[in-house]
């Protein structure tokens, strides 16, 4: 490692400390943008997937329509109370391409637009609930509920994918669901893995991989 330039006058000195100074500030300015950036595109990233369901559903429902015009008026009648049923039932695409959507809602209502600032919460949520002498845990139920939540959420999710699977295969619509279920499944893992380590080693454990960056939200880890 080369010795650090020792400067002997003091007009030298000041030079290569305005020098430092300005690579520093220049640095932060850097880090800045990046952090702008990564708000941008996780803002990009949400405003696409609300479009790509959007478009899937429509897609379905002018198919539906098309279907309909071909019957009678009295077979639309019957038809109506048909379709109530099977849109509970997700038997049919549009059923399925709108459980998607209100599930997507229901996503965005209850994570927000990114999983990693929804996980950061949650542990400082956490934290929080700590005793200052930490003579006990924290308020676990603060992760386990919310996992809970995100798996019931979750469930509908996947339903709805494995019946479009079955409607039109690998599909754009199979893929705007793929897209919701993925960022659920990314969401859920972020706090097994908080839940994991304040399991097997407390506070202690917990927060010396919060301090080293090690923990999945820290590493933005999408599955």
């Amino acid at each position: 490692m080369a010795r650090p330039t020792i400067h002997k006058m003091v007009q030298k000195r000041k030079e290569a400390a305005r020098e430092k100074h300005r690579c520093y500030y220049a640095k932060d300015q850097i880090l800045q943008r990046r952090r702008e950036h990564g708000v941008k595109k996780c803002d990009k990233e949400a405003e696409a997937i609300s479009k790509e369901i959007l478009r899937a559903v429509a897609k379905g429902l002018r198919g539906c329509e098309d279907d309909d015009e071909s019957e009678s008026a009295s077979e639309s009648d019957s038809d109506n109370s048909s379709d109530d049923d099977e849109t509970d039932t997700l038997s049919n695409l549009p059923a399925c391409l709108l459980a998607i959507k209100v599930a997507k809602d229901d996503m965005r209502t209850l994570i927000g637009a990114d999983p990693c600032e929804f996980a950061k919460g949650k542990l400082g949520e956490y934290v929080k609930s700590i005793p200052d002498d930490c003579s006990t845990k924290g308020d676990t139920s603060i992760i386990v509920n919310s996992i809970g939540e995100i798996e019931k959420l979750l469930k509908r999710v996947i339903r709805a994918q494995d019946k479009i699977l079955n409607f039109c295969g690998i599909s754009p619509e199979w893929h705007a669901a793929d897209t919701v279920s993925r960022f659920l499944k990314t969401t859920a893992a972020y706090l097994e893995d908080i839940q994991l380590l304040e399991m097997s080693g407390e506070i202690v454990e917990l927060t010396v991989a919060q301090w080293l960056g090690e923990l999945m939200y820290q590493k933005d880890i999408r599955i």
